[in-house]
């Protein structure tokens, strides 16, 4: 009988960068190991003088972390977030959220001095919720056809932890600071192209008129586990602009529901107390089996269209897709 194969943990941390309004810190990562997850935190102590509107965005202090990308071989993003959408993406796929140290003084728009924030949050790899969380784990090595692996994240502006409206002035009393840490597993068996690269990005729609049929095409020729959508306006989470959604190929309907009953059934599947506000998830894979992920390959399209309802003057839509990628086998030389 063959030995059964064990992959051994390993964790490393990979430093701290400075922020620097509007520009990139990057990080070289380890090309050694199969990547299961890279661990964020984002500290800071930010003050506010007073304001007469206003409010802290969602996750506030998470907008600091305008993009986070991670790439390979230069250009290839295998994944693209922002930071607020990621901290609450890890609430819906654990079922708490993540730390969020933030004193409630920072709540309104009044003046407020040396507030200190610690955020954290998880940027994926292994797949969560899964029979087989080892299936796409992201192989850096040889065997994973990668030679370069690199973190960009670009840095936001310190205003940006404020909705627009609000008319009073963000400063740092110290400068933030993230820092970067990494979970993987040393695999030295791992067989080429064995693993599934876990892609997920942000598609950004503005809504403007009411529109029972707002669409939105998605890629085809991979598989999809989920989407998650998120409805704001104004810079103020909603659950007023999602009436209805549907994933449709062809004459095919995948998913139709309605948007507060999906909430309602995300909060028990999610396992969550409350959800939060303005987020919906459409899950193909419940069970964790990832061979019920829907499969567009020979499909000729693939729709999100959504019943939508206009609310305020900026309305947003957005949708974040987990696509899964058969990476190529590459061969020895």
């Amino acid at each position: 009988m063959p030995e059964k194969r064990t992959k051994r943990m390993h964790e490393r941390e990979l430093g701290e960068r400075s922020f620097v309004a509007g520009q990139l810190a990057t990080y070289e990562l380890p090309r050694n190991y199969s990547l299961d997850r890279l661990k964020i935190r984002l500290t800071a102590q930010l003050s506010r003088t007073a304001g007469s509107v206003g409010a802290p965005m969602d996750v506030s202090g998470g907008q600091l972390l305008k993009r986070i990308e991670v790439r390979k071989n230069g250009r290839e993003v295998l994944k693209a977030i922002d930071g607020e959408t990621l901290h609450r993406i890890c609430q819906l796929r654990y079922g708490t959220q993540p730390n969020y140290e933030v004193a409630t003084a920072w709540d309104g728009f009044d003046v407020q001095t040396e507030v200190d924030f610690i955020i954290d949050m998880w940027l994926d790899f292994g797949m969560w919720r899964a029979l087989q969380r080892f299936d796409t784990l992201l192989d850096t090595t040889w065997r994973g056809g990668i030679t370069t692996l690199d973190l960009v994240i670009t840095w936001g502006q310190l205003q940006d932890v404020m909705t627009a409206a609000f008319d009073g002035v963000v400063s740092a009393d110290v400068t933030p600071q993230v820092s970067i840490a990494t979970e993987e597993y040393i695999d030295p068996d791992a067989i080429p192209g064995e693993y599934v690269e876990n892609r997920e990005y942000g598609i950004r729609k503005t809504v403007t008129a009411t529109n029972p049929k707002f669409e939105q095409r998605l890629n085809i020729g991979n598989r999809f586990r989920s989407f998650v959508i998120k409805t704001y306006s104004d810079d103020v989470l909603r659950n007023d602009i999602l009436n209805n959604v549907k994933i449709i190929t062809g004459s095919d309907v995948l998913k139709n529901r309605k948007g507060l009953a999906l909430r309602e059934e995300n909060k028990s599947y999610c396992s969550l107390e409350e959800m939060p506000d303005g987020y919906y998830l459409l899950e193909f894979c419940p069970d964790g089996h990832l061979r019920r992920a829907v499969n567009t390959l020979g499909m000729s399209d693939l729709t999100c269209e959504m019943d939508v309802t206009k609310q305020g003057t900026l309305c947003i839509i957005e949708i974040f897709p987990v696509e899964l990628v058969k990476v190529p086998v590459t061969a020895i030389t």
